[in-house]
Parts: structure tokens; C-alpha cells; sequence
């Protein structure tokens, strides 16, 4: 049995320990968290969470804000990472982690949603069909209250929560291509609220790929569209992780009935746990974070 210790117990450690509780394979030895709950389960004192001794992986799915110091904390100890999204808040505190994540031996996965979709994947799989690829567009948002207030480096806006996950698709699905330009960056105020929109452009030798964000959106946007010569691959993460084929205008249905991305990440923590390899997430994660970091400086 895996004993696990979750650090936050928010909209994601709530996502996280209903998924543990029903797996006979993990427990939940502790959960950290802010504010102090009368059960024996939560404690909201980090010094005594982390003397637990029997803990074997730590899930953190508190704000970015605390990932340095707790990631730091977890290395300390030699566990196993599992870590939300984005992997930090700065290039100073990525820098400093870099050496010592080349050479931890324990298993750091990611929590990037959407390569733990089976629909998604599905989609991967059925790219080389769709004939010679013309272009690339991913649509990322939701309306989504940032305090203008809060805002102190561009690392606060809205797009550096977001941005993770086509990124992180991009990296898994296309080699070779690296951020080329921001082609729109505005931010405005709206009340107490900033509202962002940004659309970015990465260039390779065959076709660019396209990223829009907006914390404006009126519907929820989690979008991969790949257009190709013969057929068109499309994603909708937010329709229940709707996946299909569209040939003209005729679509066949990819999705996978009762994708559960967080419980696919959970499974393969599991084959990994099990296994004398170290295959993990540590490559995607210095592919994204300088990425992301890289466009956060230009912003």
C-alpha cells in the first residue's frame, strides 16, 4: 500500500482524496492544510506533517506560491512528487531546484490534466491519418476573477495558471518547436477584476501552432483543434473530454466513456511505483517551466 501525505485541501486535494479513498492501493496517512480542522485525518502544522515517517509519496495541490519551499521539504526526505501545475512561481526558485531534480531518484509526476486524458491521447494516436498538417490552434479559459490588486509581477496574471496545459501538449505531440513571439498581450481592468488576453505563436520547419487565453471567456475553453490535408483532429477538454474526427463535416467520436484524468495519474504513479525505472515527468517539466517562464519575462 502507497501512503500518502496531501499538502492542500482546495478545489484539486479535494479532487485528489476523493480518487485515494477509492483505490485499495494508496492511503491517506495525513492532509495539510490552512486552516485547522477538528479530525484526527488534518492537521494545519507543517512542522509536525512532515516528521511523519511513514509517508512514501506527497501530492501537493496547494497554491504555486508554496510549491518551492514544499517541493524543497519533500527532496529533504527522499519521497516520491506528485505536483500540480504550474511546476513554480519564478526562474530563481526554478534555478535553484534544476541540479538537485537531475539528481533526485524518485518519481516527481506533474498533474498536467490533459496528457492524463485517454481521449486525448486517443487523439495523439491518430495524428499521422489526418494527412499533412496545415495548422495548430489551442484555446485555453474561462471567466475567471483575478483581484487587480493581487497582481504584483506578470507570474499573478491569469495566463501563468493556465498556460501549463497547452504547453505541456505541445511538448508531448510536436518536437522541435519553440516559443517564437506573443502576437496579442493585453490587460485591462474590469471593476476590482484584470481580465488578460494573449495569443502566442510557436514556430517549427512545417506549421506554426496558435495559443489564445482569455480569463474572459463566457464559456469554459479547453480547446485542440489539428487541421490537417485529409481530416481535422479536435479536443474539447471541457465537454466532458469530448475527442472526434471531423471528415467532412461528418464526426466520428473518439472520447473515452468516464475519462478521469486525476485517476490516470494515480495509475500510472502506480506502474511507476512498481517498476526498478525512474520514467517520469522530469523532462516535460523543464520543457514547460522554462517555456512558460521564458514568456512570463516578456510580458
Amino acid at each position: 500500500m502507497i501512503k500518502v501525505g496531501l499538502i492542500g485541501y482546495g478545489k484539486y486535494g479535494k479532487k485528489y482524496y476523493n480518487n485515494i479513498i477509492n483505490d485499495k492501493k494508496f492511503k491517506i496517512i495525513k492532509i495539510l492544510k490552512k486552516k485547522k480542522i477538528s479530525s484526527k485525518l488534518f492537521t494545519n502544522n507543517k512542522n509536525k506533517f512532515f516528521k511523519i515517517k511513514k509517508i512514501d509519496l506527497y501530492i501537493i495541490a496547494s497554491p504555486t506560491y508554496t510549491h518551492f519551499e514544499y517541493l524543497n521539504m519533500i527532496m529533504k526526505k527522499n519521497k516520491h512528487i506528485i505536483v500540480e501545475k504550474p511546476f513554480i512561481k519564478s526562474r530563481e526558485e526554478f534555478l535553484k531546484l534544476k541540479d538537485k531534480l537531475k539528481k533526485y531518484k524518485k518519481i516527481i509526476l506533474i498533474n498536467h490534466t490533459d496528457l492524463y486524458s485517454k481521449t486525448l491521447l486517443k487523439i495523439k494516436e491518430k495524428i499521422q491519418k489526418i494527412g499533412k498538417i496545415k495548422s495548430v490552434s489551442l484555446i485555453y479559459g474561462k471567466k475567471d476573477p483575478y483581484l487587480f490588486n493581487n497582481v504584483k509581477t506578470s507570474s499573478d496574471l491569469p495566463f501563468y495558471e493556465w498556460l501549463s496545459h497547452p504547453l505541456a501538449i505541445i511538448n508531448n505531440f510536436f518536437k522541435n518547436y519553440k516559443f517564437d513571439k506573443i502576437v496579442e498581450s493585453k490587460q485591462f481592468r474590469k471593476g476590482k477584476f484584470i481580465i488578460q488576453n494573449l495569443k502566442i505563436v510557436y514556430q517549427g520547419k512545417k506549421f506554426n501552432i496558435k495559443i489564445h487565453f482569455s480569463n474572459d471567456y463566457k464559456l469554459k475553453k479547453r480547446n485542440l483543434i489539428i487541421n490537417g490535408s485529409k481530416y481535422c483532429l479536435i479536443y474539447k477538454g471541457y465537454s466532458n473530454l469530448k475527442g472526434c474526427y471531423l471528415i467532412k463535416n461528418k464526426e466520428i467520436n473518439l472520447t473515452v466513456k468516464n475519462d478521469n484524468p486525476i485517476k490516470n495519474l494515480l495509475e500510472n504513479f502506480k506502474s511507476k511505483y512498481h517498476s526498478k525505472k525512474i520514467h517520469d515527468d522530469r523532462k516535460i517539466i523543464y520543457q514547460t517551466t522554462n517555456q512558460l517562464l521564458s514568456i512570463s519575462n516578456e510580458i
